[in-house]
């Protein structure tokens, strides 16, 4: 069928969300029980009834508990009707509900499904404390380790560097701008704790946050005993926190579908469309790290697809893990310094569950728009910035009543919108250095650190930095005095590693 022929026009009808911070009674944080009680919240909010035509069910990956069939164990404890080809459960990524939503709306836009329930939860907080205490959660019994891999092939090479989470890898984006933009560490911290105070004013009006106290930026920029450096020069107030107990769900059908089961239009917010691009899943070998080329590719085909400018959009979502991320974002979009970028509240006050916390800022724009109405962009990151998808919610439909079709599944991995940097592998003799990270130990020191940079002919390498045997490069990485751009040595090996 092609977009001409289209005539079912989907909308989002019903939204839930759940946050159990009871550490007492653990029952309710099993990420099943979230999302069973986020889906029942859906339907209540499109009025009822609308679980029982789910043909369709989309889950985000849970990271906190393994379930053998978690598709299926939904579908037997909300009594759905769904064959077992329409349950997936998607890969690990935060942009994955954008994704999940867009491919979604296209089908019901096909006429290939009717009603779909898209939903995703983590119950990481009472996981992680019963494990410490050696307790035993009353979960589903687990099932074995996900066999599905989060992270790409071919990364044991940035592993062994350093670049092993992505609180290793958004410090590198960084550090590169605010070379890039000859900014001071102090003026790039306090756009950092600017943005973040926002985000913590809205995440203390947002019922479902688990953080619901206003910080001011002096507290969020400033290390101390209850905010130590994590990865510079980011303080644990600047980071995620995945230490939550939260579920999210939304229900999304089709006009005609909705008009039939009497749910009121003011309920109904139209996707209008999505569109993404992907960065070269090694992160080593990025074309840049002052700027993301498909962020920029992602921008201007969202606008594309949907016919919206970005400068009409009344209100943004942009991923927020860490604060390089809506920094490139703003300027990838042209919002001022000063323009909110959070409805939910941002990843370390509202809560970053995992893959989910999208489908919560998707619940969060629903709730905005058929408040006030307009049109709100999401944008979503996954992986070591390696991801992305942005997509448009709106109080209205498209002019031409259909909804385009995705370029790319789910699951599908979309090609570099640029061809990667090779990294020379064995390279020994100078360099200068392109960007870096460091991250710190508990007690607050600088531990061990990656560097990225240029060698003598202009190659790329990336080598390690260890307190073991060079705590003076660390020191001077993270003096405050711009590094990027000084020269060292690196030495080739097993791992290289780099020296001031």
């Amino acid at each position: 069928m092609t977009g001409s022929d289209r005539i079912s026009i989907p909308v989002i009808v019903g939204v839930g969300e759940v946050t159990h911070r009871d550490d007492d009674d653990p029952a309710p944080a099993e990420p099943l029980a979230l999302i069973l009680a986020a889906a029942r919240a859906a339907d209540e909010d499109a009025g009822g009834g609308l679980l029982d035509a789910v043909d369709a069910l989309e889950l985000m990956p849970v990271g906190s508990w393994p379930y053998d069939d978690l598709g299926r164990l939904v579908v037997e404890r909300l009594s759905l009707t769904v064959a077992s080809t329409r349950r997936a459960v998607h890969p690990t990524g935060g942009e994955t509900p954008l994704r999940a939503l867009d491919v979604a709306a296209a089908r019901i836009a096909d006429g290939d499904s009717r009603v779909v329930l898209i939903a995703g939860a983590e119950g990481t907080r009472a996981a992680t404390r019963a494990r410490r205490a050696g307790a035993r959660l009353p979960w589903t019994p687990p099932g074995p380790l996900p066999s599905r891999r989060a992270f790409a092939r071919g990364l044991e090479r940035a592993f062994a560097v350093g670049i092993e989470r992505a609180l290793d890898c958004f410090p590198l984006y960084e550090q590169a701008l605010r070379a890039h933009e000859a900014a001071s560490l102090a003026d790039a911290q306090h756009e950092s704790a600017a943005m973040w105070s926002a985000c913590s004013r809205v995440a203390a009006g947002n019922a479902y946050a688990w953080k619901r106290v206003a910080v001011d930026e002096h507290e969020i920029g400033t290390v101390g005993d209850n905010n130590r450096m994590v990865s510079f020069p980011y303080t644990k107030s600047l980071t995620a926190n995945p230490f939550v107990n939260q579920g999210a769900a939304m229900l999304m059908t089709d006009t005609d579908t909705a008009r039939s089961l009497g749910i009121p239009e003011q309920q109904w917010v139209y996707p209008l469309g999505g569109a993404g691009a992907d960065e070269p899943a090694d992160p080593r070998t990025r074309v840049a790290y002052n700027r993301v080329p498909a962020l920029d590719v992602t921008v201007a085909a969202v606008q594309e697809t949907t016919g919206v400018a970005v400068e009409d959009v009344d209100a943004v979502e942009l991923y927020s893990c860490f604060p390089a991320m809506p920094k490139l974002s703003r300027r990838a979009l042209g919002r001022a310094v000063t323009d909110p970028i959070s409805v939910t509240g941002g990843l370390s006050f509202f809560g970053g569950p995992g893959s989910n916390y999208l489908t919560h800022s998707l619940a969060a724009m629903v709730g905005r728009i058929r408040a006030q109405g307009g049109t709100g962009l999401l944008h979503g990151v996954g992986m070591f910035n390696t991801k992305h998808h942005a997509l448009v919610l709106c109080d209205h439909e498209r002019d031409d009543g259909s909804y385009p079709t995705p370029a790319h599944g789910v699951g599908e991995p979309r090609p570099p919108v640029e061809t990667p940097v090779p990294v020379v592998e064995g390279y020994e003799g100078p360099g200068t250095i392109e960007t870096f990270s460091v991250m710190f130990d508990r007690a607050g020191a600088p531990a061990r650190g990656v560097v990225i940079g240029r060698g003598a002919r202009n190659e790329r390498f990336a080598a390690r930095v260890d307190t073991a045997d060079d705590r003076d490069t660390l020191a001077a990485l993270t003096s405050g005095s711009e590094p990027v751009g000084r020269s060292g040595r690196v030495t080739a090996g097993n791992i290289p590693r780099f020296r001031l």
